[in-house]
């Protein structure tokens, strides 16, 4: 269906939409689209507009309107958008910042935009000394750019029953520090096989809402929902830019497990044992039935400096009470004190 061009009115930046300006018309670029479903809302389609000025806002069509709607919407398009409502964004994982979010009407208007411009600015990307420094508000998915600098094996991970497939990857950036990335699904086979068939290159990494993880203290990223967008070396302005401001090492790009990845901070040490680990607490591993042999903790001493011990004692044997004594006695020594057991990996006090 062809659109129709919307009749010529003052247009509004996404940063002046305020609640109940139902009559506003915003000028915007569709640079995420996708399918949800949940139990409250059924299934919707979600989106981020970007505005000329590069400010981003989340929109939303519900499973009512979704007919209307669903050929006049296309990832990439710019085009206008007249007569919404715009109400508060809340929770987690929010794809923007911006304080609140766009909901189509039967009577939304969705047009052509005319002259949009092919690049706005860049107002998303974090630092990575922010992401590891706590110094960003990670109820909201931010932007990265990085080298990768080393990736592991493409790993399947069952997760709430369902196979799952899972890559790590460590990026850098111009300052030569490093940050643990995660990711998902078909982002981690994307990742995986471009950086496999790309070893003597530098691969310039973007991805486009990934969140920001905390574990005790250890930060990192992950991508994998269904709003992330992953880029490698993209034809993107600013990336040559990026690349000439990287260390001139010629640091070559490395295909190891994870656990041979050359880390310096106790930052980066925690990341990638939170990172590399499922996360389980001293209950779930008493009320397995797998096997508790082969204990080995990671303990952050006071002022941060980490070790770690390793436990010769064969849990298997215990009974459940005998192994739940043992766990809490040994956990009331420490700060803090992680713990990894087989297929458990991390278990936390």
């Amino acid at each position: 269906m062809a659109m129709v061009r919307a009749s010529k009115n003052i247009v509004s930046y996404v940063r002046e939409l305020k609640p109940r300006k139902y009559t506003s018309r915003i000028e915007v670029r569709i640079v995420r689209l996708w399918r949800n479903y949940n139990k409250e809302s059924g299934n919707t389609i979600e989106m981020v507009f970007v505005d000329k000025e590069g400010t981003r806002i989340h929109a939303s069509v519900g499973e009512q309107l979704i007919k209307k709607f669903d050929d006049k919407l296309r990832e990439g398009d710019a085009i206008v958008v007249q007569l919404f409502k715009v109400y508060d964004a809340i929770g987690e994982y929010r794809t923007t910042p911006h304080p609140y979010k766009i909901g189509f009407f039967q009577t939304t208007f969705v047009g052509k935009a005319d002259d949009f411009p092919s690049a706005v600015p860049e107002k998303y990307f974090a630092d990575f000394s922010d992401i590891l420094g706590e110094n960003l508000d990670h109820s909201c998915l931010v932007d990265v750019v990085g080298q990768i600098v080393n990736f592991g094996s493409l790993e399947n991970k069952i997760i709430k029953g369902k196979d799952n497939m899972r890559l790590l990857i460590e990026l850098r950036d111009p300052n030569n520090v490093k940050m643990m990335c995660t990711l998902w699904g078909c982002y981690a086979k994307q990742v995986y096989d471009y950086s496999r068939s790309n070893m003597s290159t530098m691969i310039i990494c973007v991805i486009r809402f990934c969140s920001v993880n905390e574990w005790k203290g250890a930060y990192s990223i992950s991508g994998g929902y269904n709003s992330t967008h992953i880029l490698l070396n993209p034809t993107l302005d600013f990336i040559e830019e990026f690349k000439a401001s990287l260390p001139n090492d010629s640091l070559a790009l490395t295909n190891n497990d994870s656990s041979q990845w050359s880390v310096g901070t106790a930052t980066s040490i925690r990341a990638r044992f939170f990172v590399l680990n499922e996360r389980l607490t001293i209950r779930e591993i008493i009320d397995s039935t797998l096997s508790r042999s082969g204990l080995k903790i990671l303990i952050i001493g006071k002022e941060g400096k980490t070790q770690t011990k390793t436990l010769n004692v064969v849990y298997k044997q215990m009974g459940s009470d005998e192994l739940e004594d043992r766990l809490y006695s040994g956990a009331s020594r420490f700060l803090t004190i992680l713990m990894t057991v087989c297929q458990f990996n991390i278990i936390s006090c």
